[in-house]
């Protein structure tokens, strides 16, 4: 497969294998035009597509002719003024034209197009975008079927010095203010050559007292519908007065200057906070404005006093509400998803004094190995309106193949939020999480399915964010590898840690809610020794939660980890509670077992070195409590 641009492509933190060199023969072949596809679109019959028709040579190839602020608020004391959303929005300078079209000078400058009719666009113009039997839109992002981190760039100025996160550990890499306006300028002097630009208008932020108006303009149907699926759409009277607060300039068909200053590829990905913007140049992932939008947030809901959380949420019939914290694997989305509850969303939320609400107007699903019988909500939503990114299909059925992952494993599904049957519209609850459970996939096999935080545990392991990757999965993995990304959404942190870590410590300790740390990875050994958890089990814990029948239970504390283990759950096994029993099962020694357990300590340890420069940004206290509950070994 030929890639698209004049750069490598970029490891992505989504996808587990990268673009990977393919085509697509046999019942995946493409039709090579518009009009190729409108006749097969009129045949009766099946056919032959290994014989009748050449494979498309590649991917990229395809593509190669598609068209498609400083917020000045000082919060000293414990008596300071904390400011609402709209006080820090109205509070800095406009932005370069946020409250303008930028002068656009297409031909066309579509605005808030209904789905059906963008649809119709990216078939007609976007090549590589197909209707599907579901009636969902399938659509190729290029040569990025994943984030590129390494390319994200904030705009650092003396507005920066305090609210962003700069040096070792962060994702936030710097860049001057000349070079931002002259990447801005490249991308709007790209949309500018096009025939036609669409526009959507939407919301962040489900509360209408703390949500932001995003604008975004971009050259290709396929964004426009991805995100009108992914922000909350506005009503028809909100349109009349829209004025954008954030706006973003997607010109991703189109690459960056690399030989400008601080840029690594023909990618970019920039922020500018100060102004509100965010320009995309040189890759086509549509989930680079849905995290740019998340990142922005991270940056303006702390100092409101509104925390900003990479978790999924859903609420029972009698208002309890679980928040859900899990690094791709670990099950975040299929749990948080559950049929006996309401879905208030699958992915990003906010925590304010009111209660919890949705960032979101919809879901981002991974869709690699989707089941109808194993996540029938999810497998619904994929109709008409939603998109399916980076799947391989059978020409002749449309039908995708979801284990297919020869493009990518980071195959992906977008849809509205109201889809799902039982979603909670508009996304807020007035009540404030009962638990939060943190979700890890430990294929060291050594965590308990289970167990009991103190708040101090919460924020060591909400900072640590915690998975492993198996073997496998990535080239040149042949063992369990630890993998930390903080706050469980490392790469669109603004602030630093702690800083989120306190205000999850002040809301857990003024509402008395509760944390577990449930493990749905290995038990009895390690990956390749032991087994899966079955769902079953897991499933069987979550419901003990939310029922209050698991924190009455006895508890018995581990070694190293010194974690809270009931004796007892509804539904397991309890041998399987505690893993040193389960290895024991499998004839492992106890001995190895404990070295195991001890390794994994010291991966915590050594991982935390990178948030010590965060110390004086939230009080010494606060920071030798999350210390306390670190792992009890020696990191080398």
């Amino acid at each position: 497969m030929e890639k698209y641009g004049e750069e490598p492509i970029s490891p992505t933190e989504d996808s587990a294998s990268g673009l990977r060199r393919a085509t697509l023969p046999g019942q995946t072949a493409k039709a090579r035009n518009y009009e190729e596809l409108h006749k097969l679109q009129q045949k009766t019959e099946l056919q032959d597509w290994e014989t009748d028709m050449a494979t498309t040579a590649s991917i990229g190839e395809s593509f190669k002719s598609a068209k498609g602020s400083h917020l000045r608020v000082t919060l000293t004391g414990a008596t300071a003024h904390v400011p609402t959303v709209r006080e820090l929005l109205e509070s800095g300078p406009d932005a370069h034209g946020s409250k303008s079209d930028f002068n656009l000078k297409a031909t066309k400058v579509l605005r808030n197009l209904a789905p059906a009719a963008l649809v119709e666009k990216a078939l007609k113009n976007e090549k590589g975008c197909y209707l599907m039997a579901s009636g969902a839109l399938a659509a190729l992002s290029g040569a990025k079927t994943g984030r590129s981190p390494k390319d994200k760039r904030i705009v650092k100025g003396d507005w920066t010095a305090q609210d962003v996160w700069w040096g070792k550990g962060s994702p936030n890499i710097p860049m001057d203010v000349d070079t931002f306006i002259r990447t801005r300028e490249r991308a709007l002097d790209y949309l500018n050559m096009l025939d036609e630009v669409f526009v959507f208008d939407g919301f962040a932020g489900a509360d209408p007292e703390s949500r932001i108006a995003v604008r975004v303009l971009c050259g290709r149907a396929y964004h426009a519908l991805f995100m009108h699926n992914m922000l909350i759409r506005p009503t028809p009277q909100e349109l009349k007065v829209f004025v954008p607060d954030m706006t973003i300039i997607n010109a991703g068909m189109f690459p960056c200057n690399r030989y400008a200053t601080d840029m690594t590829s023909s990618t970019c990905v920039a922020m500018n906070l100060k102004h509100r913007e965010l320009v995309i140049l040189g890759t086509q992932y549509a989930g680079e404005m849905k995290k740019g939008v998340f990142s922005f947030m991270h940056y303006l809901m702390p100092k409101c006093g509104i925390l900003s959380l990479h978790s999924g949420c859903n609420v029972g019939a009698k208002g309890d509400v679980t928040l859900f914290f899990g690094l791709s694997g670990t099950g975040k989305t299929t749990l948080s998803t559950d049929p006996a509850r309401q879905l208030v969303g699958d992915d990003e939320h906010c925590w304010s004094d009111r209660g919890i609400f949705n960032i979101e107007g919809g879901c981002y699903a991974k869709c690699i190995d989707l089941s109808p019988v194993l996540e029938p909500e999810i497998f619904q939503a994929i109709r008409f309106g939603a998109i399916v990114e980076n799947v391989v299909f059978t020409q002749s059925t449309r039908e995708v193949d979801y284990t297919d992952s020869s493009l990518t494993e980071n195959t992906r599904a977008a849809y509205p939020i109201d889809y799902i049957s039982n979603a909670l519209i508009p996304g807020v609850v007035n009540s404030h999480p009962k638990n939060l459970i943190l979700l890890c996939c430990d294929a060291f096999g050594v965590l308990p399915p289970v167990s009991r935080l103190t708040v101090a545990q919460a924020m060591y392991h909400f900072v640590s964010g915690y998975t492993a990757k198996v073997a496998g999965t990535e080239e040149g993995i042949t063992e369990p590898q630890a993998t930390f990304s903080a706050c469980f959404g490392g790469a669109f942190l603004i602030q630093h840690p702690y800083q989120y870590a306190k205000l999850l410590a002040e809301k857990m300790k003024a509402h008395g809610t509760n944390a577990w740390l449930v493990n749905t990875g290995w038990i009895g050994g390690r990956y390749g020794v032991g087994q899966r958890i079955p769902l079953k089990f897991t499933r069987a814990i979550v419901d003990a939660i939310h029922s209050g029948v698991l924190k009455d239970q006895s508890f018995v504390n581990t070694s190293v980890f010194n974690l809270q283990v009931p004796s007892e759950c509804p539904g397991v096994p309890s041998e399987i509670l505690q893993p040193v029993i389960q290895w024991a099962v499998t004839g492992v020694d106890e001995t190895d077992f404990m070295a195991t357990l001890t390794r994994l300590g010291c991966m915590f340890n050594e991982n935390f070195k990178n948030f010590s420069d965060g110390g004086d940004m939230v009080p010494a206290t606060l920071v030798a409590e999350i210390m306390g509950a670190a792992p009890l070994v020696e990191s080398k």
